[in-house]
């Protein structure tokens, strides 16, 4: 994936005609992360916003008694680094390369240069943030009033809709990932995945997960 690419699937500059992607391009700069690489830690200073060209990188926050939740893992396509973008503050997770990646950056004084020059792109960013937030309140929504099973099979949903997923290619993720997004056990979500491998609405093998029937997930979440 090309730096161009990257950037046309980002909500904040999918509008922006290509004259002005070729200027943005010129703010930015890449990287390289090898596995393991910890990118920053909660509350460190936003520098900018990140954009993955390849490899995973997987955020996580830990709790009072040690207890690490992870929050998401993004692949090739994805960005993250929005809130201490736009706000200035420390970062709302960890962040580290789950994978050998390359990213893309948009530090952030270049990032406020190129948008004060462009008023009504911060009109389009506000309708962008404001989604999201509707989208955390249906995820705390979703932890008070969903059980396990309908969580995790909406889960998977959403992974499936991320760029470069499909139930044909499966999904790069572990039972232990996928426990600790939801704040479950990885035994419980384990012993679910095995109950609908026998039905044949997924397949395991080697990290990965392939849905062979999207359709049964669809209506476990809509059953909730």
């Amino acid at each position: 994936m090309t730096p161009q690419d990257l950037l046309r699937l980002h909500p904040f500059f999918s509008a922006l005609p290509p004259a002005d992607v070729a200027k943005l391009l010129l703010r930015t700069r890449c990287s390289r992360a090898p596995a393991g690489k910890v990118l920053f830690q909660k509350d460190d200073p936003g520098d900018g916003l990140y954009g993955v060209l390849s490899g995973r990188i997987a955020f996580t926050v830990d709790s009072a008694d040690g207890k690490k939740l992870t929050l998401n893992v993004l692949g090739p396509g994805e960005f993250f680094g929005e809130i201490a973008l736009l706000d200035g503050k420390g970062r709302s997770a960890a962040a580290a390369a789950r994978d050998d990646s390359e990213l893309l950056l948009i530090p952030r004084q270049e990032f406020l240069s190129f948008v004060r020059e462009r008023p009504d792109m911060m009109l389009h960013i506000m309708a962008v943030v404001c989604g999201r937030l509707r989208r955390s309140t249906e995820y705390i929504a979703d932890a008070a009033f969903l059980d396990l099973p309908k969580r995790l099979a909406k889960q998977i949903v959403v992974l499936l809709d991320l760029p470069g997923a499909s139930p044909g290619t499966g999904l790069r993720v572990s039972h232990a990932e996928l426990a600790s997004m939801l704040g479950a056990s990885r035994e419980r979500v384990s012993r679910l995945l095995a109950a609908w491998g026998h039905k044949g609405i997924l397949e395991q093998g080697r990290g990965r997960l392939v849905v062979r029937d999207p359709r049964a997930l669809a209506q476990l979440v809509g059953d909730g």
